[in-house]
């Protein structure tokens, strides 16, 4: 009996933004954010947040929360400006479209969940933002 299950959105871009961001020096992209993490670093972390199933269980609607972080608290414009990359990236930049590139499963932006970036007010000696984004994406068939 084959089942359809949600795409593994985390894996899929987290290796995706890896992938088109390359010339920014030592960042990582990851679905977490490691212990100890001091900001010494920029940092993309992915959490697919999940969401509906389709009444035809083939489509799936995924909200995905993504934070970017780095740099210093008190000079937050080198974060602000990756995270508006990525948020652009994430939501349809013209020449490189999710929903496009190889192994994704992202049918399309669903634009009232995408939301940011965001400034984030924490204790911490790092500058972070956040954003949302929202996808309708394809079910994987397993047998």
């Amino acid at each position: 009996m084959a089942t359809v299950v949600p795409p593994d959105l985390e894996l899929f871009l987290t290796g995706w933004l890896r992938s088109n961001i390359t010339d920014v020096d030592g960042l990582q992209v990851g679905h977490r954010t490691p212990d100890g993490y001091d900001g010494s670093y920029p940092l993309i972390v992915v959490r697919d947040d999940g969401g509906a199933q389709s009444a035809d269980r083939v489509v799936f609607d995924r909200s995905v929360g993504v934070n970017v972080c780095g740099w210093t608290r008190n000079s937050p414009k080198d974060c602000r400006d990756l995270a508006a990359r990525v948020y652009g990236l994430l939501t349809g930049e013209p020449d490189i479209l999710v929903g496009f590139a190889e192994g994704s499963s992202v049918c399309a932006v669903v634009p009232d969940g995408c939301n940011g970036p965001y400034p984030v007010t924490e204790d911490a000696p790092y500058c972070r933002y956040y954003m949302t984004v929202e996808y309708s994406a394809a079910g994987i068939r397993q047998s």
